[in-house]
């Protein structure tokens, strides 16, 4: 059984199917990936590739936002993590939460009232 650390190319012997487990299935790397699969003419090894690394793409979240485990997943702790990580590109998909009460202020100190 493969480690769940990198892909090590004695874990793939030529012409023998893919090592187990498969945490992200290939069919849905591939339907997430069709029309630049298409253009790049990315084979089933690349899908392949492209699943591992999107699995340890998934387990770096999850270990840096936990902490390793000591804190429980939630919005707070993933938003947190993308605004100070190198993936710093996805933190507009997890903006940290602002209170409506802190946005109200906000737009009242800036003369900006809630009747326009």
């Amino acid at each position: 059984m493969m480690s769940s650390g990198p892909l090590d190319p004695t874990d793939v012997t030529l012409f023998s199917s893919y090592p187990e487990p498969i945490i992200v299935p290939l069919d849905f790397v591939e339907k997430q990936t069709k029309a630049a699969r298409d253009d790049l003419g990315i084979d089933e090894s690349g899908m392949y590739i492209m699943s591992k690394a999107l699995e340890e793409f998934m387990r770096q979240i999850m270990r840096e936002s936990t902490q390793n485990g000591t804190f429980e997943l939630d919005y707070d702790s993933l938003a947190k993590y993308f605004s100070n990580s190198e993936f710093k590109a996805l933190e507009e998909f997890f903006p940290e939460r602002v209170k409506y009460g802190d946005v109200m202020d906000e737009m009242h100190m800036n003369g900006q009232s809630s009747s326009s």
